[in-house]
């Protein structure tokens, strides 16, 4: 990721990452109307590249995978995550932290190999 600064959190870049999506922007688009949404501060290369990570976590680790996707592009609670994916909060809050976990470190797998 190119121009994304170090001090930007990958849970900042998340919550960024999720309103491009909602924009119909990223592949794994759940477009919303554009009028109701605040404007992505992230490039589409970098909306991109946390679209590629996110498949690939879904891929991987499938219930944070899809506990990270609902969380991010949909603006519900952890509850309403848990609700929906048949668990409660605390394990939807634990399953969005893992994988907000396994995707910093992909980050900074990336970063490190751009850095050497």
């Amino acid at each position: 990721m190119g121009n994304m600064a170090i001090e930007r959190t990958t849970e900042s870049l998340l919550e960024q990452w999720g309103i491009w999506v909602r924009q119909g922007t990223g592949n794994l688009s759940c477009a919303a109307p554009s009028w109701s949404l605040p404007t992505a501060r992230l490039t589409d290369d970098e909306g991109l590249e946390l679209d590629a990570l996110v498949a690939k976590l879904g891929k991987r680790h499938p219930l944070f995978g899809e506990a990270v996707l609902r969380y991010y592009t949909t603006g519900k609670t952890f509850e309403q995550v848990g609700k929906a994916m048949g668990m409660g909060e605390e394990k939807a809050r634990q399953a969005v932290k893992g994988g907000v976990a396994w995707i910093d470190g992909a980050l900074e797998m990336k970063r490190g190999l751009k850095a050497a």
